[in-house]
């Protein structure tokens, strides 16, 4: 009955978008007025006769009237409606349904001011996150009183104590000297720290990560063109549904005509486009190595794609657009190793277990914990999930959001979110239920890992990869089996950072809430 009352609604619109009266419309439709106002109303359902007589008067596309064609309207609008302000509306399906149906025009306005909203709280967020930063204040400051209290002192001594003997003189005077350099400097320091924050709040660029991780939030991490790329070179070169390093370099051999070397001693950090050929260590894992060579694939195979989406939305600065390519490169390896509706497929029917996901398509747990993150293809769409990157001084090195969760932007997260967890125990994975002051609740899961680059004193890194997603979406993820997810006592308590956290009962605050409103929520 819901498919019937949508077609209600848009033959009502289109009436109206045609200024029709009923009876004109009854007529070149061949029915009597009383029943296309059933029609409208839902009480009749429109037959395809009827239909098709639609699409020839009104030259319209029969996809018009398809349930799918406001199906990403009918997402934003969900997506919407899930925010915690709007926490208290009870609304079904069908009426998210029909609403959309009936005014698609004031739901896109909707959608529109509510990510204008959304957009604002993220820039008070990071504007919070800035401010919060006040270490290098702090020092400066304390700093500063102390050498203008030693140049007043002795200053002082040189003006109350004309009887000084030269010696004694010339030494206060070289003090007051020297301090007043030192003076000079950390003013200057502050000049150049307050100019750096001016900028920033007057609209300066952001970094080139930053750039880059709002770029891929802005396409909710998903990009049509690469797949379609990486579908089409593995299905000309008749790749397996697993492909070795050994076939992927014949590939890029064969295609490209690049060689690939490999070498006994690790190489030196891996260019954002490698050029001349392919270098391999041997001692890396064979998903480092079908990663690598995939990506250096996309370089070559997908340059004018990437060159496109690059042009559609100008990432500004070399740097910037170099570690664009670079990430969207790596987008086209892990859609060429682990393919969309085969990896999607696998995930469903192995509900998300990320060891299993590895066996398989023989990629790493980051790799396969990124590659879950751009299933968002209309119509075949997996679990919208965060994912966040973070190394043992608690930098975010990467991060992005498509279950809601507002990820600090700058670093400096709340120190009982599970991924510092995770570096406890290295190599298991963590089970989390999160709630946030807002009541709102996510699952997730955590695990670190580390990075060797060769030999015992090589040095390591250490990061802990983090996947999660609204707490309604647990139950599809192997890894809730057993957890109470309905029990409060069973969920963290958690903030975002200390300072846009109103949670005035935490051991571990770090600092008190920038905003004095906080304090009291």
């Amino acid at each position: 009955m819901a498919r019937k009352a949508l077609l209600g609604n848009k033959v009502r619109r289109l009436r109206r978008d045609h200024d029709l009266t009923q009876v004109d419309l009854a007529r070149r439709l061949g029915i009597s007025a009383s029943y296309l106002n059933l029609i409208e109303h839902n009480q009749r359902p429109l037959t395809l006769p009827l239909l098709l007589k639609l699409a020839e008067n009104f030259d319209v596309d029969l996809q018009a009237f398809s349930h799918d064609g406001e199906a990403r309207l009918r997402a934003d609008m969900a997506e919407l409606l899930g925010d915690p302000l709007f926490r208290e509306l009870d609304l079904a399906q069908e009426d998210l349904n029909e609403i959309v149906s009936l005014s698609p025009a004031l739901c896109r306005a909707t959608v529109t001011l509510y990510r204008a909203y959304r957009g604002a709280r993220e820039d008070l967020q990071a504007l919070g996150e800035r401010l919060s930063d006040t270490a290098f204040l702090s020092t400066s400051t304390h700093e500063l009183r102390t050498l203008l209290t030693t140049i007043r002192s002795f200053s002082e001594i040189l003006q109350d104590h004309e009887d000084l003997d030269p010696d004694r003189r010339r030494r206060f005077t070289s003090i007051l000297v020297g301090e007043s350099e030192r003076l000079s400097a950390v003013v200057n320091r502050m000049l150049e720290f307050a100019a750096e924050e001016g900028s920033a709040g007057a609209g300066g660029e952001p970094s080139p990560a930053e750039a880059v991780s709002d770029f891929l939030q802005t396409h909710d991490n998903y990009f049509p063109s690469l797949e379609e790329a990486a579908a089409t070179l593995a299905e000309e070169a008749d790749l397996p549904a697993v492909t070795g390093s050994r076939e992927l370099i014949a590939l890029l051999a064969d295609r490209f005509g690049e060689a690939v070397s490999i070498v006994t001693e690790p190489p030196e950090a891996e260019a954002t486009e490698p050029a001349g050929g392919l270098t391999l260590w041997a001692g890396a894992p064979e998903s480092a190595w079908r990663f690598r060579i995939a990506k250096r694939l996309g370089h070559l195979a997908a340059a004018n794609c990437v060159d496109a989406l690059l042009e559609s939305e100008p990432l500004v600065g070399e740097e910037t657009a170099a570690l664009g390519r670079g990430v969207l490169a790596n987008y086209f390896a892990g859609a060429l190793l682990m393919p969309y509706d085969a990896f999607l497929e696998a995930a469903r029917a192995l509900r998300y277990d990320i060891g299993l996901l590895q066996q398989r398509f023989g990629a790493s747990f980051e790799q396969v914990c990124h590659r879950l993150t751009t299933l968002r293809r209309l119509g075949a769409r997996g679990v919208p999930f965060h994912f966040l990157r973070v190394d043992i001084a608690g930098n975010l090195s990467k991060r992005f959001s498509a279950s809601g969760l507002p990820i600090p932007r700058y670093g400096g997260a709340c120190p009982r979110w599970n991924a510092h967890a995770a570096f406890l125990a290295p190599g298991q994975i963590r089970s989390q239920v999160s709630r946030l002051p807002d009541d709102s609740t996510y699952f997730d899961i955590a695990c670190a890992v580390t990075k060797t680059g060769g030999g015992h004193h090589a040095p390591k890194s250490y990061f802990a990869i983090d996947l999660g997603c609204e707490i309604s979406y647990a139950a599809e993820l192997v890894y809730s089996d057993g957890m109470d997810l309905d029990n409060p006592a069973a969920m963290m308590p958690v903030g975002v950072t200390c300072r846009l956290c109103a949670r005035d009962d935490c051991r571990q605050r770090a600092q008190a809430p920038i905003l004095p409103s906080l304090q009291n929520a």
